[in-house]
């Protein structure tokens, strides 16, 4: 499994504009990824999103023409403090399968 994570820290009170964006979902279809798991952490002071596949390492992959892409990013920016940081994982415990 392979996992991407990546943390954007958000402006002073841009909590409750970042969860509107989120709600609204993705401006890509994540079925056309090749991700099989995403989830959006949010906090008073940053949003971490997290991107999971099977195998050694996969890439988010959308279509960089989309105007509905470009039009998410703007949204965005609005919130962000900073530039975004790709986290890596420094600990992960699995139960066993039965």
């Amino acid at each position: 499994m392979s996992r991407l994570v990546v943390v954007f820290p958000l402006t002073e009170g841009a909590r409750g504009r970042a969860r509107e964006l989120l709600a609204a979902g993705p401006p890509f279809e994540l079925g056309d990824t090749a991700f099989d798991r995403h989830e959006v952490f949010l906090t008073e002071r940053e949003v971490v999103f997290v991107f999971e596949a099977r195998g050694e390492s996969a890439t988010l992959q959308v279509p960089a023409d989309d105007p509905e892409l470009w039009k998410a990013a703007a949204a965005w920016r609005e919130c962000l403090a900073g530039r975004p940081r790709k986290a890596e994982v420094a600990f992960t415990w699995e139960r066993a399968g039965e």
